[in-house]
């Protein structure tokens, strides 16, 4: 599946957006195997459901990670 990744880092939380089209934000990353997405998200956010989150991108296109910083 062809990835784009963006990125948004704040003090309090860091917005992660894959997409599987060019949506004219974020960069391409390459065409990734299934095994390489879930460990990317993975790597992203430990405690993510992995199923869900790749059939979400899968089906919709667009996969939005929060992950709220701790103090």
């Amino acid at each position: 599946m062809r990835i784009w990744r963006y990125e948004e880092e704040k003090d309090t939380h860091l917005l992660v957006k894959l997409y599987k089209e060019n949506h004219g934000e974020g960069i391409f990353l390459g065409d990734l195997s299934e095994e390489e997405i879930k460990s990317m998200i993975l790597t992203i956010k430990p405690d993510i459901k992995i199923d869900q989150a790749y059939g979400t991108l899968a089906y919709f296109g667009l996969l939005p990670i929060l992950v709220i910083k701790g103090k």
